[in-house]
């Protein structure tokens, strides 16, 4: 739960330093320990309220360079205060040693800390930290060394914030009152690597890696994710790899990047999407040929079942009806959460405001759902027919007709997960997978429980069902490092 007010208190900050405005109360220039930022944050809560007490106190990532808390100061601090016998609040906000900004709101007493308990401050719990645990610096979330305050037992509680020597989120907890350390814990992956199911048994390889995805052709199989994926990071090391025979062995590719999609077409020729390129053919002896290269980010992707392709990026939608040899574009009207394209070339597109959208000659025109009060959770299309996850069920009709007709699922469904002609459901939370009957009205089979698993994928091929799956997290107890 102490955890969980740090990062509530975080939340905080990242939704109100856009309006921040006041500057005022010089402390020192530019970077700052935590002791400094409690007498600095303290003389303005007492312009608040004379009886104004400390709560809680964090750090503030930021990339305005300096030491990052490798000196056990910081550019940004966020500091809570509260008034005796009130459910008032003030959060202060400090930047390079200024107030930056200050916010007034309501919540339950968190617990006075007793400032004079406070002997040690962030620059000699640091260098214990680095000493005694081998704490690095966060590179991914939370860069650099980070510090939190709060009350534990009625005593001031210090947390450095870091990464282990195997760059997992990491954080030493000290009593401020006499500089012990009462806790030491890093978050440690369970779970990851790619999950076949075969005639009712489970075979798990990859393991620990985070398989971000899999898909399947006619005899060939591609997998991609990295290999040593942290708690916010799944591109440290990443990579594809195919297989021709049904996953029992496997070959890396050679691609520029992670990678975000990939697909086989008709002729199993692979097609592979990274951070801002598309390549077409790639192979163990070839990255292929490089289809389309953008200025930006490709936020989504789709294909037709005849290789028909649409790219989203940076409000505009580019779209090719000849596997890449020429390319249109076109502005989206509203930022898209989904872009999708038929046989025939159709554009469909799922707003930010979860209306459906196709294009027409005439521009973008909306597309009404059979009830006017469901709101789309996700969507696919299927040759040219469209299939819409909703609340109420599974919703599908023909692009060019306006009857619409439920598929039966036992399950709310939020995720859609197209392969070819194939179309996966996935439930609330990931826990469970459906095979969607896509061609008549009978009803659609659970094929995977997930448990503890992380779903990020699926696709079938044969009888076996492959499924990507990505590590989970959970705090544990770190040794003390034997340094030499």
């Amino acid at each position: 739960m102490r955890f969980l007010k740090i990062i509530s208190c975080l939340l905080v900050v990242f939704l109100v330093i856009v309006n921040l405005i006041d500057h005022e109360g010089i402390a020192s220039d530019g970077e700052i320990t935590l002791k400094e930022a409690i007498n600095l944050g303290l003389d303005r809560a007492k312009k608040w309220n004379g009886n104004a007490y400390l709560v809680m106190l964090t750090s503030v990532d930021e990339k305005m360079g300096g030491t990052r808390g490798a000196t056990g100061k910081r550019y940004n601090w966020t500091l809570s205060f509260e008034s005796p016998n009130t459910d008032q609040q003030l959060f202060v906000f400090i930047s390079e040693g200024e107030i930056s900004g200050i916010l007034k709101g309501k919540g339950p007493s968190y617990g006075k800390i007793q400032l004079d308990d406070i002997k040690f401050d962030s620059p000699y719990l640091v260098k214990i930290a680095k000493k005694k645990y081998d704490l690095q610096k966060g590179v991914d979330w939370a860069t650099g060394y980070n510090f939190t305050l709060d009350v534990e037992n009625g005593k001031p509680i210090v947390a450095v914030l870091g990464n282990d020597r195997d760059s997992r989120f990491a954080r030493i907890s000290f009593n401020a009152q006499n500089g012990d350390v009462v806790r030491a814990s890093h978050k440690l992956p369970f779970g990851g690597g790619l999950l076949n199911k075969r005639n009712g048994t489970d075979n798990l390889t990859k393991k620990g890696m985070a398989i971000t995805g899999v898909v399947a052709g006619n005899n060939n199989l591609a997998s991609w994710g990295d290999k040593k994926p942290t708690q916010f990071s799944v591109t440290k090391q990443p990579f594809i790899e195919w297989s021709l025979n049904n996953g029992e062995s496997w070959t890396e590719l050679q691609a520029n990047g992670y990678v975000t999609h990939a697909w086989f077409d008709t002729n199993d020729q692979l097609y592979v999407a990274t951070e801002k390129e598309l390549w077409a053919g790639m192979t163990s002896k070839s990255k292929g040929t490089k289809i389309l290269s953008l200025d930006h980010m490709i936020e989504k992707i789709d294909h037709s079942s005849n290789n028909h392709i649409a790219v989203l990026s940076n409000g505009k939608v580019y779209y090719t009806t000849n596997q890449g040899e020429s390319w249109e574009q076109t502005i989206v009207p509203k930022p898209f959460y989904v872009v999708l394209i038929s046989d025939n070339g159709d554009l469909v597109g799922l707003t930010e405001e979860w209306k459906i959208l196709k294009k027409t000659n005439d521009g973008w025109n909306e597309i009404t759902m059979q009830n006017h009060n469901d709101e789309p959770e996700d969507m696919q299309v299927i040759h040219n027919r469209l299939f819409i996850a909703t609340q109420s069920g599974i919703w599908t009709r023909n692009l060019q007709e306006e009857n619409w007709s439920k598929i039966q699922v036992d399950e709310v469904v939020v995720r859609l997960i197209k392969k070819g002609e194939k179309l996966f459901g996935i439930t609330h939370r990931g826990e469970a997978i459906y095979s969607i009957n896509t061609k008549d009205g009978s009803k659609s089979e659970k094929v995977f429980d997930a448990g503890d698993s992380i779903v990020w994928d699926v696709d079938i091929m044969g009888d076996t069902l492959w499924i990507a799956t990505a590590p989970d997290y959970s705090w544990e107890e770190m040794p003390i490092s034997q340094r030499r």
